[in-house]
C-alpha cells in the first residue's frame, strides 16, 4: 500500500443538523487519515517518505490486475458453461496483459513507495501470470513439443511432472505469503489461503494427468481440478470483497462492507504494531 498524504478522507455519515429553514437533517463528517484506512489492507506498516505524498495508490490496479484473468480462469476450471481447462488458451492474452503486466506495474510502484509486501505479492503473482501464458501459448508449442506418438505433449508424464512440480512451489509461495497476510485483513487473507489448496490441489491433477489411462482415472482428474476451481471460487469471492473496499476507500466512498482489520488483533504487541499507533519510536529498544 502507498502511505499517504497528510490529508484526511472525508465520509459523510447521518447526524442531527438544524437547517436555515428550521428543518431537522441529519449529516456528519467522520475524518479517516489516509494511514488508518489503507493500513487495512496490504502494508500494515506505512511507508514514510515524500514520493508516497506525490504518488498514487497502485495497490487497486494489483488487485484488479490479478482478479480480472483469475476469475476467468476459476470458471474454466469449474466447467462454467462449457468451458474447462482446454480453454486456457483462449484466455492467456488475458493472463499475459492484464494478469502479468498490470500487477508488474504495481509491484514496481510499491517498490518505489517502500512497501515490501504487496511489492513482492504483485510482482510473484504477476510474474505467474506471464509464466502462464507463454507456456500454453500455441505460438511457443511448449506442450506439443512433448508429443510422443498418439499421445499429446500435454499429457506426457515429463511435462505434466514439470508442471506439478511448479504448481508445489506456488503452493508453498503462497504459505508464505499468508502468513505475511496475518497482519494485514480478513479478505486478503482468507483470498491466499484459498490459493494454497488451489496450487495443491492443481499440482495433484497435473501428476495424475500423466497415468491417466482408464475412463476412472481421467474423470479423477476433472474432479481433483474442480476442487481447486472450488477454493479459486472462495479466492474470488474475498479478492472482489476486497476490490469494492479498496475502490471506495480510494476516493472516500462510503462502503457499508467491514474492512476486517486484523492488525490490532494478530501480534498487537510486536514492535512494528507500536510503530503503527505512535508508540514507539524506529530506533528504540522495543523487542519484535
Amino acid at each position: 500500500m502507498s502511505a499517504h498524504s497528510e490529508e484526511s478522507h472525508n465520509i459523510e455519515k447521518l447526524a442531527p443538523q438544524l437547517t436555515e429553514g428550521g428543518t431537522l437533517s441529519r449529516q456528519m463528517t467522520l475524518q479517516i487519515s489516509p494511514e488508518q484506512y489503507e493500513r487495512l489492507f496490504f502494508q500494515p506498516t506505512p511507508a514514510r517518505g515524500d514520493l508516497a505524498k506525490k504518488l498514487g495508490n497502485p495497490t487497486l490496479v494489483g488487485v484488479a490486475g490479478f482478479l480480472l484473468p483469475f476469475t476467468t480462469t476459476v470458471m474454466c476450471l469449474l466447467d462454467f458453461r462449457g468451458a474447462s481447462a482446454a480453454s486456457f488458451a483462449s484466455i492467456s492474452g488475458s493472463w499475459l496483459f492484464i494478469g502479468g503486466i498490470a500487477m508488474n506495474i504495481a509491484g514496481i510502484c510499491e517498490f518505489i513507495l517502500g512497501n515490501t509486501f504487496p511489492f513482492a505479492i504483485f510482482v510473484i503473482y504477476g510474474c505467474h501470470w506471464i509464466n502462464l501464458a507463454y507456456t500454453v501459448s500455441p505460438l511457443i508449442g511448449i506442450a506439443a513439443s512433448y508429443t510422443m506418438g498418439t499421445v499429446p505433449g500435454a499429457d506426457s508424464v515429463a511435462y505434466t511432472a514439470g508442471q506439478g512440480f511448479y504448481n508445489i512451489t506456488m503452493a508453498l509461495t503462497s504459505f508464505g505469503f499468508w502468513l505475511g497476510t496475518l497482519r494485514t485483513n480478513v479478505p486478503l487473507s482468507l483470498a491466499i489461503f484459498c490459493l494454497i489448496f488451489l496450487f495443491s490441489f492443481t499440482a495433484a491433477a497435473e501428476f495424475a494427468i500423466g497415468s491417466a489411462v482408464t475412463l476412472a482415472q481421467q474423470e479423477h482428474v476433472l474432479y481433483l481440478l474442480k476442487i481447486a476451481g472450488g477454493f479459486g471460487f472462495v479466492t474470488l469471492l474475498a479478492g472482489w470483497y476486497l476490490f469494492i473496499t479498496l475502490s471506495c476507500a480510494s476516493t472516500g466512498v462510503w462502503c457499508p462492507l467491514p474492512a476486517m482489520d486484523l492488525s490490532t488483533v494478530v501480534l498487537p504487541g510486536t514492535k512494528a504494531a507500536k510503530l503503527e499507533r505512535g508508540t514507539a519510536s524506529r530506533g528504540g529498544d522495543d523487542a519484535v
